[in-house]
């Protein structure tokens, strides 16, 4: 699969949506490579590799594996290491940096003709369900179902809407005064002004774009959120409805926690703006 194809096969799948579409059109570029090239993990992330390691060291699919932050630890672990992703840059990345794992460019919202077999465990970390619309993403789920061996996990995070409840208000890029925000660029160097007054612009411009397509739901929303100068459209859902959702599509979630690591009990939501959930066949 090519990069064009990789950017335009969300938009050739189903009913896109406007997020779906746009956000594939962020991620194909690669842009981020240098930012993701590293092999740092959260404390939830730690934990769960201890906690799985055995499903984790068996025939395992890394969705989205950017530039190979879980999947090397999937390749120490012994694992017969997949992964996929959008941007081609990603892909070749790790294909020279884990040379005995399996890595192709491929798209989450075309995942049955991305990936074949079965698997012991398929990972969807960094939040990447939340790239597609809710249609979109309870088709991937299902495919994902589809994908797992009878005893397989899925591990994924989430944007958790409980933790925006309990954090209202504009993020800290909106709520920046023009003159304390003049005072800050002023305080840095020419070459780094004339860099944030870019992002700046090219924040703006994003917003203006894509706040349209924001929405609100009873059980989940779509947000225009702060990361890479607000391009990109994220799926939010609260911890509950998460559940209720998995069980929908023929899963039971078997753990929960936060991005520290701490359980996370019905109702609850975590310190940070993203859960992990473990689930299995139902």
């Amino acid at each position: 699969m090519t990069g064009a194809e990789a950017a335009s096969i969300t938009a050739r799948t189903g009913a896109a949506s406007a997020q779906a579409v746009s956000n594939a059109r962020t991620w194909v570029r690669g842009e981020h490579l240098e930012s993701y090239a590293h092999r740092v993990l959260t404390p939830a992330e730690v934990l769960i590799f201890v906690r799985y390691r055995e499903q984790l060291s068996r025939r395992v699919l890394d969705l989205g594996c950017g530039a190979g932050r879980t999947l090397g630890y999937l390749v120490a672990l012994g694992a017969e290491a997949h992964g996929i992703d959008i941007a081609p840059a990603m892909v070749e990345h790790c294909r020279r940096a884990f040379p005995s794992a399996a890595v192709r460019v491929g798209d989450l919202a075309s995942l049955g003709v991305c990936v074949d077999g079965s698997f012991d465990a398929i990972l969807a970390t960094d939040n990447l369900l939340d790239v597609l619309g809710d249609a979109e993403r309870r088709r991937a789920l299902e495919v994902i179902h589809q994908l797992l061996a009878p005893e397989g996990l899925l591990i994924f995070s989430s944007h958790d809407l409980g933790y925006l409840d309990d954090h209202p208000g504009p993020r800290e890029w909106e709520t920046s005064s023009r003159t304390k925000t003049l005072r800050k660029l002023a305080e840095r160097a020419p070459v780094d002004l004339v860099r944030a007054i870019g992002r700046r612009r090219r924040a703006a411009a994003n917003r203006r774009r894509l706040m349209p397509l924001q929405e609100r739901h009873a059980d989940y929303a779509v947000i225009n959120d702060f990361p890479h100068d607000y391009s990109l459209l994220h799926y939010y859902i609260r911890r509950d409805a998460q559940v209720r959702q998995l069980k929908e599509l023929g899963f039971v979630t078997i753990d929960c926690i936060d991005a520290e690591g701490t359980t996370v009990a019905p109702g609850g939501s975590g310190p940070t703006d993203s859960l992990y959930y473990v689930a299995r066949l139902g």
